[in-house]
């Protein structure tokens, strides 16, 4: 009881100080100017030395106090988070080699997480055991489980519900018998994905003075996180515009709404999903089928009764409103202006294929056939690349790797002259601190050489793996791979923290520059791209949790502890799972798998190992070749955030520092298989809550906000959970009708081109005249 009632004299609810400021000033007296906050004003005079954070997000949902003295590194906390990392990597690495598959979330796992630690504070015996010199150890402390150690174990399980399947795991199954039949040993596959998370790792804890102690630096997945903890660890209500409901009954309703919902667009009604209504008028319209289209097509009507639509890049209630007219601005140019133009007038023969699809084709206008150009060595046979055909790409999946291109460069322009002074000073540990970070210096930090040690012995592994399994990648390669996370984890996590948007494009570059220097050579091509893509990935996902940490004022000690052990615990399980299943599961990898194990996620790696490592890019992006003119996009990516820049200093205009150059470029990299419904829709949610309701009704805005985007994403992942288990995947089918076929039988469902095949049987060069 006396622990309990420390913890609610401790952490003070966020909403009883909202509530308060609301009725002392109103909306604009309190709030610090953060849609420029990508921008920060020239003044930089955010009142840090507040008792408050200046940002009202992370005043909405994070405690503005702490209690040193609640149990953190507890028995009960390392057993759950053991269990949830196990269990959470081998659930979702083995559905991930399943289509369609299902992705259990880290707020399934946090809702789960609460209930069993109530639990074993409960039952376990109130025992301390003696360790002779060593000191002693308590097994249950006290009868309460408290916000720290839930939140550990939410860090500890989002190694696995977070991040989902290690990306490194595709090389494993890209490598099986069914595709490359390199024959690697259990001992390389382990390894691979040991040494890609581990690096992430490691870098993260590097770049933690950047994209964790800084207060702009918010992470509003993070808040969504630290809403549901407090929900569910706090009691306290105040009433806001009016509204008397608690965070935890609105969070019930609204998720028990929403997994009713899902059961409409995700099984009985599934046109509410792809509500592509002129095309159902129009269903064998070409034209009208590629502009309404949600599939294949622009999707120009933002009407969509799905959320799995509207949050399908991210949740739209999380990113601040700018950042989603800079993303949706950059959508609607890009792919509602320019690809039409680049569609319809035939450029790069991309009129013969779909309008909007990921899939590579041939000059037949079918999916590119790969094992017609591998030798038996699994190198690129040239002479039957000239018999058989280049890849060609549709308008939308060849136009988005320019934007990829200029993404690359925008990025570091604009943390260059946006950012550089706020780096400079955390370079020189002079970041300025916010409450949390003061309250955090009540804590050793972790020193930076634990992570730097982490580094060196991991880059040590992965060169003897690279020499001892003779795959080709020189030791330099190795190297090479790591210096794309040194310059881009910072960069990319900035961007992500401020904005929730993923910078990452890093992929794209990998592609590139293991395609020209490691032409010829698959295997080393894929392991070159996940040592400088998937760190940087990883990363940043460990730096999101690093953040948790610092908002709930978790020891970092015990952190490192935590996610380092996690992150061991859960590749050694992914790594096990998919091993295992290559070995166990008939016909496993093959397209018409009994039971679906397709493995979607290894088989795009393996095509696009094909295309970029085999054919690679000097076939397709050299001056002279058919896409070469995409490579301007470095230059302009370049320059565009120092043109913007230098129009802020010379007019004073406020409009310029809205224009964020790297969220134009880079928030379509979802671009195939996302299609115009997920930008409009998510586009709109976001200005609705994050703009009109949050600027006239901020306390509901702060009391609900978060919460609503919680229960929305938990009601989606519960249904689905339900759907997949219980119907889909035992064999189930809802009956056929109108609802669910509507939208297939179009030109937009079935993918149709433009432009119908000359008579020849083939577009572009004639035969062999390629190389």
């Amino acid at each position: 009881m006396a622990s309990k009632e420390l913890n609610e004299k401790s952490f003070k609810s966020p909403q009883v100080s909202a509530d308060v400021e609301v009725q002392q000033g109103g909306f604009d007296e309190i709030q610090p100017d953060f849609d420029l906050s990508e921008q920060e004003k020239e003044q930089n005079d955010y009142d840090y030395e507040s008792e408050h954070s200046p940002f009202p997000e992370v005043r909405a949902v994070v405690p503005e106090t702490d209690d040193p003295g609640l149990p953190v590194n507890t028995f009960r906390m390392w057993v759950l988070g053991f269990i949830f990392t196990i269990v959470g990597s081998g659930i979702n690495q083995f559905f991930s080699l399943r289509y369609p598959s299902v992705h259990i979330v880290s707020l399934v796992a946090e809702l789960l997480a609460y209930p069993c630690g109530v639990f074993l504070a409960k039952v376990l015996p109130l025992w301390t055991i003696s360790l002779g010199r060593l000191g002693s150890f308590t097994l249950n402390p006290d009868r309460h489980f408290n916000i720290k150690e839930h939140a550990l174990i939410v860090i500890m399980s989002n190694v696995s519900f977070g991040y989902g399947s290690a990306d490194s795991t595709n090389i494993i199954q890209a490598s099986s018998a069914r595709f490359y039949n390199f024959g690697l040993s259990a001992g390389f596959s382990v390894l691979v994905v040991l040494c890609a998370q581990l690096l992430g790792f490691g870098v993260a804890g590097l770049a933690a003075p950047w994209l964790v102690e800084p207060a702009r630096i918010i992470w509003p997945q993070v808040l969504s996180n630290c809403a549901m903890l407090e929900t569910l660890h706090s009691r306290a209500n105040t009433v806001a515009n009016g509204w008397k409901i608690s965070r935890l009954r609105f969070f019930l309703y609204v998720t028990a709404g929403g997994f009713v919902w899902y059961f409409f667009p995700g099984l009985m009604f599934t046109a509410l999903s792809y509500f592509t209504w002129i095309c159902w008028i129009a269903p064998r319209n070409v034209v009208v089928n590629q502009l309404f289209g949600m599939q294949t097509g622009l999707g120009l009507s933002p009407i969509t009764f799905d959320w799995s639509q509207v949050a399908y890049n991210t949740n739209p209630l999380l990113s601040p409103s700018w950042a989603a007219i800079n993303v949706f601005a950059g959508f609607a140019v890009f792919f509602w202006i320019v690809v039409p133009g680049i569609y319809y007038s035939n450029t790069w023969f991309t009129a013969y294929l779909p309008l909007m699809t990921a899939d590579v084709y041939d000059r037949t206008g079918t999916v590119y056939d790969t094992t017609r150009v591998i030798s038996a060595d699994n190198t690129l046979d040239v002479d039957a690349y000239r018999q058989y055909s280049p890849p060609y790409l549709p308008a939308t999946y060849a136009f988005v790797y320019g934007l990829s291109f200029a993404s690359i460069t925008a990025v570091l322009t604009h943390i260059g002259v946006w950012h550089g002074k706020e780096v400079w000073a955390a370079l020189k540990g002079k970041n300025k601190l916010d409450v949390h970070a003061r309250l955090m210096k009540s804590y050793k930090k972790t020193p930076w050489y634990w992570y730097a040690a982490i580094i060196a012995v991991i880059t040590a592994i992965a060169i003897v793996m690279v020499e001892v399994y003779h795959t080709k990648l020189p030791v330099y390669g190795v190297f090479l791979g790591l210096i794309i996370p040194a310059i881009y984890m910072v960069p990319c996590g900035i961007i992500q923290g401020i904005t929730n948007v993923d910078a990452n494009q890093l992929n794209v570059l990998a592609e590139f520059i293991g395609g020209y220097m490691f032409e010829g050579k698959p295997l080393a091509n894929m392991i070159f791209k996940i040592l400088s893509t998937d760190v940087v990935g990883q990363g940043v996902y460990f730096a999101m949790d690093m953040k948790l940490g610092h908002y709930l004022k978790i020891p970092p000690r015990t952190l490192f502890m935590a996610q380092g052990l996690a992150t061991i615990l859960g590749a050694l399980t992914q790594a096990g799972v998919t091993i295992w299943m290559l070995g166990h599961i008939k016909d496993i990898c093959s397209s018409d798998q009994s039971s679906g194990f397709t493995c979607p996620n290894g088989r795009t790696v393996y095509s696009s190992s094909v295309i970029w490592g085999l054919v690679g890019p000097r076939r397709l992006y050299s001056v002279g070749r058919i896409y070469s003119s995409l490579l301007h996009f470095f230059w302009i990516g370049a320059i565009a955030p120092l043109i913007t820049y230098l129009l802020y200093k010379y007019t004073r205009k406020q409009f310029w520092k809205y224009i964020n150059w790297p969220l134009i470029f880079v928030g379509t990299y979802n671009v195939p298989p996302a299609t115009g419904i997920n930008y409009s829709s998510w586009a709109l949610v976001n200005f609705a809550f994050n703009h009109f309701i949050k600027k006239r009704f901020f306390a509901w805005w702060k009391k609900y906000n978060y919460i609503l985007a919680a229960a929305l994403d938990t009601g989606l992942a519960l249904s689905g959970i339900v759907i997949f288990f219980c119907i889909s995947y035992p064999g189930a089918v809802f009956p056929d009708w109108w609802g669910n076929t509507v939208y297939l039988n179009t030109a937009d469902g079935e993918g149709v081109a433009y432009k119908s095949m000359p008579e020849v049987g083939y577009f572009g060069p004639a035969n062999g005249t390629w190389s």
